[in-house]
Formats: C-alpha cells, sequence, structure tokens
C-alpha cells in the first residue's frame, strides 16, 4: 500500500541523486566492476528515474504522485548501500567529468600540478 505523500516531490533533488548514481555506476564500470554490481547500480538509477518520471506526470494527491515518492525513498535508501564512508569522492568526480568532456585527462593533469 503506498503511503499518502501530499508534500511537493523533490524534485531537483531526486535529479541530483540520480546524477551521483549515474556517477558511482561510471567509476565502478571505470574500474572494471561485475556485471552483479553495474546491474545493482543501475537498478537504483532506474528507480530514481522512474520516481522523476512519475512526478511530472502525476498531480499531487494522486496514487501516480504517491509511487513516485515511494520510488524515491527506496532508490535512497538503497544508494547508502552503494557507497560507505571510505568510498573515496575522487573517482565519482573523475567519472562524472569524463562523461561531461569526454577525457579525464584534465582533472589526472591538476592532481598532478598540485
Amino acid at each position: 500500500m503506498l503511503t499518502r505523500r501530499n508534500e511537493p516531490f523533490p524534485l531537483e533533488a531526486v535529479r541530483d541523486l540520480l546524477g551521483v548514481v549515474r556517477a558511482i555506476y561510471a567509476a565502478a564500470q571505470q574500474r572494471g566492476a561485475s556485471r552483479v554490481e553495474l546491474k545493482r547500480i543501475a537498478r537504483v538509477g532506474k528507480q530514481l528515474s522512474d520516481a522523476i518520471d512519475l512526478a511530472v506526470s502525476t498531480r499531487p494527491d494522486t496514487v501516480g504522485h504517491r509511487a513516485a515518492w515511494q520510488h524515491a525513498e527506496e532508490a535512497t535508501s538503497h544508494v547508502m548501500d552503494l557507497v560507505d564512508a571510505l568510498t573515496p569522492a575522487e573517482p565519482l568526480l573523475n567519472a562524472a567529468r569524463s562523461r561531461v568532456t569526454g577525457t579525464s585527462a584534465a582533472l589526472k593533469k591538476r592532481r598532478e600540478e598540485r
């Protein structure tokens, strides 16, 4: 059963979280993660994407809107399983940057200059 959620859906925050999950996926792919791990990350991203789709296509106080909230909340709890306190941020940022620029050389060069 879907819980009643009357608050506005946090669309921007969920989009931000989807971006983080995409960076986690790209970094995992770059380090040669297993198919199982990549599928697990992709499932979380799909849940966030589904939440966004539902949120923009439904009105508040509808079943679809409540489903959007449920997808977002479940995915958020699963995101916490993808990283831990020892997960470095640099590979995530490097992977995200690579997706934007097409190369990770700029970040590596900057690190060497330090």
